[in-house]
């Protein structure tokens, strides 16, 4: 039996975990830049706010009914997201974090799943305040099929098999995990409207309409499990470091602290996972949907003459890359740095006669980074950076960062 673990609503649970007021009331969080709606609680849901709906289009709704609108705190979502992982590890020997709210449990040789999943739910709710639904089946999709109807029905834990027809029948096409609306749509076509009738329907049928991957999914929702546990995530090719300017930005100086900072993120996310970067990309671009402005947008990639993960190196040169594609006259709206084929620290080969990895700048790297890992981002960071940093992402309405940041803990007395 597999189990998967959903956090309800996450970002707007995490929210009223530390302000109980929310309870019972409708809230929105929206997304980068504070753009569209990325969570609704189940009160926002029934005043017909849909996902990703975006937020200048439902202001007026919102305001009508008194519906809680909340920027993005990522840092808060992050931290609680390791603590609900934190607990889950423990009734489970094997354990595969598919996403920030969603972890699949490997209850193989446990006697009764739905038990434990009850006990599971209620330490999770107790010891971090997030309420979360737990599907179990014996494969990853049907898992999921039974997580899905948990939180439709309230259920709270549900177990479906694969012979349960009239639970299978409930779930359409489009909302099994892998089809989606775009395969949904052919899927339709040869009369397959949902979990059943894809269950059921010819193996012939659906690989030609999907491939060996759909067919997977048939299978899976047959009860043969084809889609194994990774307890260890598998390691990128690329990272990406980007995020859309909370204003337009026209000015070079600007660009280079923006890219700066996506640079050193970037970097950051590769030593932690113990890689080196052969290459760097730089792209910026104006606002497509400002029709009345100048467009524009470009990128240009470099080749490392070694792999390095070394963040000031990469600054360097993501500034070289920027001013290379950078033009005047043109207000830009998002620009990203890409570190590009990515290999393992254990297996790079150094050049003969460079030092680009020296001692000295591997203390000092490690060194700002405990600084920055003890008294925050702010502690410590490379001047390229900038301090006021006007360009950053709007986030109005975020609350504190109340378990990561020691300046937005809260007072008393």
């Amino acid at each position: 039996m597999i189990a998967l673990a959903d956090c309800n609503n996450f970002y707007v649970s995490c929210e009223r975990v530390f302000r109980p007021s929310l309870e019972g009331r409708p809230v929105i969080v929206l997304s980068n830049n504070d753009g569209c709606a990325v969570a609704r609680s189940n009160e926002a849901k029934e005043l017909g706010i849909s996902m990703g709906v975006p937020y200048h289009q439902v202001k007026k709704l919102c305001e009508r009914n008194g519906v809680t609108v909340l920027s993005s705190n990522y840092e808060l979502y992050g931290d609680m997201s390791r603590r609900v992982v934190s607990v889950l590890s423990r009734f489970a020997s094997e354990m595969e974090v598919y996403s920030i709210d969603e972890s699949f449990l490997n209850f193989d040789g446990v006697e009764s799943p739905l038990d434990l999943s009850r006990r599971i739910r209620e330490t999770v709710g107790r010891w971090t305040g997030i309420p979360i639904s737990i599907g179990l089946g014996s494969t990853k999709t049907l898992s999921k099929l039974a997580n899905r109807l948990s939180k439709k029905d309230g259920a709270g834990c549900l177990e479906i098999r694969e012979t349960d027809l009239e639970a299978l029948a409930k779930v359409e096409v489009e909302d099994i995990w892998g089809v989606g609306r775009r395969l949904g749509v052919r899927l339709r076509r040869i009369g397959v409207r949902n979990a059943l009738g894809l269950a059921e329907a010819p193996t012939s049928a659906i690989r030609s309409v999907g491939g060996v991957t759909l067919e997977r999914t048939q299978r899976e929702l047959g009860g043969l499990r084809c889609i194994g546990m990774e307890e260890m995530p598998q390691p990128k090719k690329n990272t990406c470091s980007s995020r859309s300017f909370g204003k337009p930005v026209t000015e070079l100086e600007d660009l280079e602290e923006a890219v700066a900072n996506y640079a050193v993120k970037a970097s950051c996310k590769v030593r932690k996972e113990g890689s080196l970067a052969s290459g760097i990309q730089v792209f910026l671009t104006t606002n497509r949907f400002s029709e009345n402005l100048p467009q524009y947008a470009n990128s240009r990639t470099l080749a490392f003459d070694e792999p390095t993960d070394d963040p000031i190196r990469i600054v360097t040169n993501a500034k070289i890359l920027l001013r290379s594609i950078y033009r005047q006259g043109f207000a830009y709206k998002k620009a990203g740095v890409i570190l590009l084929d990515l290999v393992s620290s254990k297996r790079s080969q150094g050049l003969l006669f460079e030092e680009h990895g020296s001692e000295n700048r591997k203390r000092f790297v490690r060194s700002m980074e405990q600084v920055v890992a003890t008294y925050g981002p702010n502690a410590g960071f490379i001047g390229a950076q900038g301090i006021n940093r006007s360009w950053s992402m709007k986030r109005e309405s975020r609350t504190p960062r109340y378990t990561t940041s020691w300046e937005d803990l809260p007072v008393v007395g």
